[in-house]
């Protein structure tokens, strides 16, 4: 398990700035979960290179001193078989930060694909005031409109009430 510590330090210190500056929520909880992915996956590496280090240590102690007085404590010491949502979640972001995964990037690329299925009616959509109306109801609707009443409203056009 190799591990640019300065690199992820980086990475971490970009998301949280890009965090501290979004005002969106659905944004900001994709950014927590990158940045507490990337811190637990850091810890996570950390610890077991002092377990990778300090393990011989231990072996060579018990050797040398012939005695695994405590180890039997240790082995009936069981990991948690049913974590709680919350430690399963943790262990899903740290999973996804070891396997650069980015819940960030996930949803931005889910919302581009949103905004590119639905286009705002910036982009020349037809809105109700931009749609082509029949040229009799389209002069009844400047008619009202520039003497504030709904005269017109009800008028029928090409053979349709319009109502």
């Amino acid at each position: 398990m190799q591990l640019d510590t300065l690199s992820v330090i980086q990475d971490i210190n970009a998301l949280q700035a890009r965090l501290n500056a979004t005002k969106d929520e659905d944004e900001q909880r994709a950014l927590e979960e990158d940045v507490t992915g990337k811190i637990l996956w850091l810890f996570w590496c950390g610890i077991c290179v002092e377990v990778d280090e300090l393990l011989p240590k231990v072996l060579e102690h018990i050797r040398r001193e012939g005695s695994i007085q405590g180890l039997g404590e240790i082995c009936l010491v069981k990991p948690s078989v049913d974590p709680s949502d919350d430690q399963a979640h943790l262990r899903r972001i740290m999973y996804d930060a070891e396997a650069n995964t980015s819940k960030y990037q996930l949803w931005h690329d889910a919302r581009a694909r949103e905004q590119a299925k639905w286009p705002s009616t910036d982009r020349g959509a037809p809105t109700v005031d931009n749609q082509v109306l029949p040229p009799a109801l389209a002069e009844n609707r400047k008619h009202s409109e520039s003497h504030g009443t709904d005269a017109g409203a009800n008028d029928e056009v090409a053979g349709v009430r319009w109502a």
